[in-house]
C-alpha cells in the first residue's frame, strides 16, 4: 500500500523539480536576469534587453528543452517495451541517424528558417526515422520475433550508413547551411526561437496522447506474446502502430532539438526504479524525468564555462554514456 501511495506521488514530485529547474534556468547563463527582471519582463513585454533576452531567447529555449526531453523519453520507453530490449533508444537504434539525413536534405533545400517552413522540417525527420526504423525492423526480425542482438547491431550499421551519407552532403554544402547543420549534428538547443517551438507543438498534442493512451497495450505486450494474444491484443498490428508513433514522436523532437541521444534510454530505467513497470504511471513519470534531464543539461552546458556554450547532446553524452555502458555489462 505504501508503494502505490509513493508510486501516486512520484509525478507530482517530478513536476515540482521541473518548475524549480524552469526557475533556476532562467536565471543561469552568461546573461544574468533577477527574477526582479522576470517579473517586469511578464508585466512589461516590451521593455529593455532582460525582457528580450528572456521572452525572446530564455523562454523558447527552456520550453523547448524540457518538450524534446519529454518527448524523447517517451518514445524510448515505447520502444524499449514494443521491442523487448531495454537498450532501445532513438539514437541507439539508429533513428537519430535516418531523421537527420532528411533533416539535412530539409535545411539544404531550406537554409532560411521561418514558421511556414520550418512546419514541415518534423515531417521530413519523420520520414527519415520512419525509414531508419522500418529498415531495422526487417533486419532484426527472425521467425515472427525481434532478436534483441541484431537490434543494436542493426542501429549501429544504419546510424554509420545515414552518417555517411550526411558527411558525403556535407562537403557540398555552402557555408551558412553547413553551420547550421553541424549545429544540429551536436544537439544544440543555442539560438532557438518561438517558430521552431510552434513547429514542434502540433506534432507533440498528436502523438504523445497516442501514446499515454497506449499504456495497457504495452503492459500486455510485457507479458509475452502468446499471453498478448490470447487476451485479444492484435500483436504485430499494435506493436507497428506503437513504432511508427515512438519514432515519429522522437523524430519531431530531435528535427528541433538536434541529435540528442540517451535521453530515451536514461529516463525510462531511472523512472522504473520509482514509478514501478506499469506504463499508466511508467510514461507521464518517464517524460517528466526526460524534460528535466535535458533542461538541466542545457543549464549546465551555458553556464559551466561563461560565454562558451558547451552543446547540450555532449553534456548528455558526457553524463549518460557511463550509465549505457553500465546497462549494456548487465545485459550481456
Amino acid at each position: 500500500m505504501k508503494k502505490k501511495h509513493r508510486q501516486k506521488l512520484v509525478p507530482w514530485v517530478l513536476l515540482l523539480a521541473v518548475i524549480g529547474a524552469v526557475l533556476l534556468s532562467i536565471n543561469s547563463g552568461y546573461s544574468n536576469i533577477s527574477y526582479s527582471d522576470v517579473a517586469a519582463s511578464l508585466r512589461h513585454p516590451g521593455g529593455p534587453d532582460a525582457s528580450v533576452t528572456l521572452l525572446h531567447i530564455r523562454f523558447p529555449r527552456i520550453i523547448l528543452a524540457v518538450l524534446c526531453g519529454m518527448g524523447l523519453a517517451l518514445s524510448g520507453c515505447t520502444l524499449q517495451a514494443v521491442t523487448e530490449n531495454p537498450l532501445a533508444d532513438p539514437g541507439i537504434l539508429g533513428i537519430n541517424a535516418g531523421a537527420g539525413f532528411t533533416v539535412m536534405l530539409f535545411l539544404t533545400f531550406f537554409p532560411s528558417l521561418h514558421i511556414s517552413t520550418m512546419v514541415y522540417q518534423p515531417l521530413f525527420a519523420m520520414a527519415g526515422g520512419v525509414a531508419a526504423a522500418g529498415i531495422l525492423y526487417g533486419f532484426s526480425k527472425r521467425n515472427g520475433k525481434i532478436v534483441p542482438s541484431y537490434l543494436l547491431l542493426g542501429g549501429i550499421g544504419i546510424s554509420a550508413g545515414f552518417s555517411s551519407l550526411m558527411l558525403i552532403m556535407a562537403a557540398d554544402m555552402e557555408n551558412s547551411s553547413y553551420q547550421l547543420v553541424a549545429r544540429w549534428l551536436s544537439g544544440n538547443i543555442w539560438g532557438t526561437s518561438w517558430y521552431q517551438v510552434k513547429a514542434l507543438l502540433p506534432y507533440l498534442l498528436i502523438l504523445i496522447p497516442l501514446l499515454l493512451a497506449k499504456a495497457d497495450i504495452l503492459d500486455l505486450l510485457l507479458l509475452g506474446e502468446e499471453a498478448s494474444l490470447a487476451l485479444g491484443v492484435r500483436v504485430e498490428r499494435e506493436r507497428r502502430i506503437l513504432l511508427v508513433v515512438a519514432v515519429a514522436l522522437a523524430a519531431s523532437c530531435i528535427s528541433v532539438s538536434g541529435g540528442i541521444g540517451f535521453i530515451g534510454l536514461v529516463a525510462p530505467h531511472i523512472a522504473r526504479k520509482f514509478a514501478g513497470g506499469r506504463h499508466h504511471v511508467l510514461l507521464p513519470v518517464s517524460m517528466l524525468l526526460g524534460g528535466l534531464l535535458l533542461l538541466f543539461a542545457d543549464t549546465i552546458g551555458r553556464s559551466l564555462f561563461g560565454v562558451i556554450e558547451i552543446p547540450v547532446g555532449i553534456v548528455i553524452s558526457v553524463l549518460a554514456a557511463p550509465y549505457f555502458l553500465i546497462l549494456l555489462r548487465r545485459q550481456t
